[in-house]
C-alpha cells in the first residue's frame, strides 16, 4: 500500500514514447519537451499518479510490456538518494572519446564533470549519425551543462538527447522550450492540451518563486493572504482610475495565483482550463453588467 503525503503533492507521468522508449518524470516540459526534444504529439500518457513508488513500478512494467530496456533502477531509488555502488568522480579523458548513437550523446564522465570534459575538447567535433558534425562550443557546453544525465546503465557515464540538441543548435537563442510552448496538462488524466503562445509566462514565474525559497518556505495561506492584498491595491487603482496602477496590480494577482495553485499541486494552466471547460459550455444572459449563467437566473 502506498502512502501519499498531501502535503506536498506532485503529479508523475509514465510516458511512452511510441518505438523509443517508456519513461517517468514529474515534469513532461522540462524532462520530455527541452531535454529529450520531443513534440507534444510525439508522446503518449500511460499513468498519471501522486505516488512516485507507483508511477516507479509502472513504468518498469510497461517498459517489459513494450519490450524496450528495462531500468536497472527505479526512479523513486533514484529520487531517494540510492546511486551506484562505489560511485567515485572520474577524471575527465584528455582524448575526445564519445559515444554517438542515433539517440544520444554520451560522454566519458559524470554529469558533474561534464563542462571540464568539454572545455578540455573546446573546437572537437562531434559528428551525428545524422550526417550532422556538431562543433564544441561555447553555448553548446552551457546547453549540456543544463541538459545532461547521468547514465543508469554505465557507471562514469552522462548523456544528451540528440534531437534536443539538434532543436537547441537551430536556434541557439532558446532558453528553454517553455518560453515558445507552454503544454498544459489535465491534472486528472494527464491528457495534454496544447497551448502555444510567444511568451508563455507562467514557467519564468515558477523559476523566479522557485530561487526565492517561496514554493519551500511558503505555503496556500500565506499566498491567499498576498492575494487579498493584491486585490485590494486593483480596487484602489479602479476608485482612482489609475490605469497603470491597474494592470501592475492585475499583473501582481496572476503572479499570486501562479505561486497558490503551485503550492496547492495544480498549475495555473491546470486551473485555467479546467475554468474554461466549465464555462465555455455556459449560457446565459448579461444582468447588470454580468454574465449570469441560465441556472441562476
Amino acid at each position: 500500500m502506498f502512502k501519499i503525503n498531501y502535503m506536498n503533492k506532485k503529479m508523475y507521468f509514465v510516458y511512452h514514447v511510441p518505438k523509443v522508449k517508456v519513461g517517468m518524470t514529474s515534469n513532461l516540459g522540462k524532462r520530455v519537451f527541452e531535454e529529450q526534444g520531443y513534440d507534444p504529439a510525439d508522446v503518449q500518457i500511460l499513468h498519471t499518479t501522486y505516488v512516485m513508488e507507483e508511477a516507479s513500478e509502472l513504468e518498469r512494467m510497461y517498459q517489459k510490456s513494450f519490450g524496450y530496456k528495462v531500468d536497472q533502477m527505479t526512479y523513486a531509488d533514484l529520487m531517494n538518494g540510492k546511486k551506484w555502488n562505489n560511485q567515485k568522480k572520474s577524471k575527465p579523458k584528455s582524448k575526445f572519446k564519445i559515444n554517438v548513437t542515433d539517440m544520444t550523446t554520451t560522454f566519458p564522465c559524470w554529469s558533474f564533470d561534464v563542462e571540464k570534459f568539454l572545455q578540455r575538447n573546446l573546437g572537437e567535433t562531434i559528428k551525428l549519425n545524422t550526417g550532422k558534425d556538431v562543433v564544441v562550443s561555447e553555448a553548446l557546453i552551457e546547453w549540456i551543462t543544463r541538459n545532461v544525465r547521468d547514465s543508469q546503465y554505465t557507471k562514469g557515464r552522462c548523456y544528451v538527447y540528440n534531437k534536443a540538441m539538434l532543436k537547441f543548435l537551430a536556434n541557439p537563442t532558446i532558453i528553454s522550450l517553455q518560453e515558445q510552448i507552454d503544454v498544459v496538462y489535465d491534472v486528472v488524466s494527464g491528457d495534454p492540451v496544447k497551448t502555444e503562445c510567444s511568451k508563455c509566462i507562467f514557467p519564468a514565474i515558477r523559476h523566479w518563486a522557485l530561487e526565492r525559497g517561496l514554493y519551500q518556505k511558503g505555503d496556500v495561506k500565506t499566498q491567499y493572504v498576498k492575494l487579498q492584498e493584491e486585490a485590494g491595491e486593483v480596487a484602489r487603482a479602479i476608485i482612482k482610475n489609475d490605469p497603470v496602477e491597474l494592470k501592475d496590480g492585475i499583473g501582481d494577482m496572476v503572479v499570486v495565483l501562479t505561486n497558490l495553485a503551485h503550492l496547492a499541486g495544480f498549475t495555473i494552466e491546470d486551473c485555467i482550463q479546467s475554468a474554461y471547460d466549465v464555462i465555455s459550455k455556459r449560457k446565459g444572459k448579461m444582468v447588470n453588467g454580468s454574465f449570469v449563467k441560465n441556472e441562476t437566473l
